[in-house]
């Protein structure tokens, strides 16, 4: 029996790269303890230069740093009540990071720039939603470990996020929809033909005028 190839996903967007023909091999810098390392990473043809312009857009890259940034306070005084000096330690790191891609763990990626799993607002909107149910069940549960609690944490985000993010997803359309009929003037049959018929009437009455050798 043949053995079936192992499908190749693409880097940048996470879909199935279907053709030889659209498949790049880039190297890809990523951040390891040693310092910015690259590493080979797989892509579709389309996608590189969809990747380039965001490690080259500073602002947007600003922006989610910034974003990250909320994420992390958030989770670590809201949620678990730490002391804002505290770190979080690497798993709740890791975790907050899998949610930006919607994995487990973020998995030798990059999280920033990349058009997959979730953006950092609808994680930060996510945590407020469900933070009521969570500290409730922070107060009535026993953990083994810190692993154990965060990781008991996590199961109502990633269970309510896909929620969050259709519901931000259908108000930005609905925006978009209001934005386009401001932006376009309103047809109004009626005002339209009554302003017609005043300049007919206005013109009939020019002509009789005329006829007459002065104004009416």
């Amino acid at each position: 029996m043949a053995k079936k190839n192992k499908e190749i996903k693409c880097y940048y967007c996470g879909k199935v790269i279907e053709s030889s023909h659209d498949h790049v091999i880039k190297k890809v810098p990523m951040a390891t303890k040693a310092g910015i390392r690259n590493y080979n990473r797989q892509l579709h043809l389309d996608c590189v230069p969809k990747y380039n312009e965001g490690l080259e857009n500073t602002d947007m890259r600003k922006e989610e740093n910034s974003d990250w940034d909320l994420v992390y306070k958030y989770f670590r005084k809201e949620v678990l009540g730490m002391d804002e000096t505290l770190a979080l330690g690497e798993h709740a790191t890791k975790r907050l990071l899998g949610l930006r891609l919607g994995l487990y763990y973020p998995q030798a990626q990059n999280v920033r720039v990349l058009p997959r799993g979730y953006s950092y607002k609808t994680i930060l909107i996510t945590m407020k939603v469900v933070n009521p149910k969570v500290q409730a069940y922070l107060k009535t549960t026993n953990f083994v470990n810190f692993k154990h609690k965060i990781d008991g944490v996590m199961k109502f985000i990633t269970g309510e996020i896909p929620d969050v993010q259709k519901r931000m997803d259908t108000q930005k359309k609905a925006n978009e929809k209001l934005d386009q009929e401001v932006a376009q003037p309103t047809f109004d049959y009626k005002s339209r033909l009554r302003k017609k018929k005043e300049e007919e009437s206005k013109g009939i009455a020019d002509d009789v005028a005329s006829l007459l050798g002065g104004s009416l």
